[in-house]
């Protein structure tokens, strides 16, 4: 018997009516929905339910897939009606798998992968920083910045593409590197190449905070060193390679209804 873990987005009803008939198609085929240790996850929401249920499955070194109930779902692959053909799928071992690659950050006290992005910016409320960047270990720039983001190609739609940064094929390995409204010559977004090593500093007297997926990983004081590069586990996704990148992008951006 196959297991599966559901990760549910608690504040949407609809959510939970989906995943429970979800739950019914897999257990019509002898796949269970309440293991501890499963052999998937699938995500029953958004892209912020998304990156939650990536973020478990990174860690278990299982597949990850999602059934998007929000308004926006580039991460999460299947619509509503999809649901039963995914249910077949999981239990026939009929889909492919995806490998997207992560970012990670360390500092002298702290490290985390993110599946989309790492930011290192403005705490709330400051002025701007300046932050010193070096790319494998030779100066670039330093920017007057509201802050860096350094992203996934599977993140480049996500804060990175409101600062201005391109948007990338999430089948390439590489990292984007994107400033936030800089007070800087170098305003553009950067693509790196995948094994790049990105070290931040932040100069000056003011501290900054690093967010890892959109969640606070802890507060980085002046002078202290930042490393980033792409991290050493890819995620895996499931899929039936019904929507390939460029449907993605006209369904996330409504071109479809241009």
């Amino acid at each position: 018997m196959k297991r599966i873990r559901l990760v549910v987005r608690n504040d949407k009803q609809q959510a939970h009516v989906i995943a429970n008939r979800f739950g019914n198609l897999l257990a019509d085929r002898d796949v269970a929905t309440d293991a501890g240790d499963p052999d998937a996850i699938v995500a029953v929401g958004g892209d912020g339910t998304m990156l939650e249920a990536a973020s478990i499955a990174l860690e278990l070194s299982v597949p990850v897939c999602g059934i998007n109930v929000g308004r926006v779902g580039y991460l999460a692959e299947f619509a509503q009606d999809e649901i039963e053909d995914l249910a077949i799928a999981i239990a026939s071992d009929g889909f492919a798998i995806m490998h997207h690659s992560t970012v990670s950050v360390s500092t002298g006290t702290e490290t985390a992968s993110a599946i989309n992005d790492v930011v290192v910016e403005k705490v709330t409320g400051q002025r701007i920083i300046e932050v010193a960047v070096e790319v494998n270990h030779r100066p670039l720039a330093t920017y007057r910045t509201d802050g860096v983001i350094v992203a996934t190609p599977l993140g480049s739609t996500a804060y990175s593409l409101s600062a201005g940064g391109p948007i990338v094929d999430p089948t390439l390995d590489a990292l984007i590197m994107t400033p936030v409204a800089p007070h800087s010559l170098l305003t553009r977004a950067i693509v790196l190449a995948p094994d790049a090593v990105v070290t931040l500093s932040v100069t000056g007297d003011r501290p900054a905070r690093i967010n890892v997926d959109g969640r606070e990983l802890l507060i980085v004081e002046p002078d202290e060193l930042v490393t980033i590069r792409r991290g050493s586990h890819a995620v895996k996704f499931m899929t039936l390679d019904r929507h390939p990148f460029p449907h993605a992008v006209r369904e996330q951006f409504g071109l479809d209804h241009a």
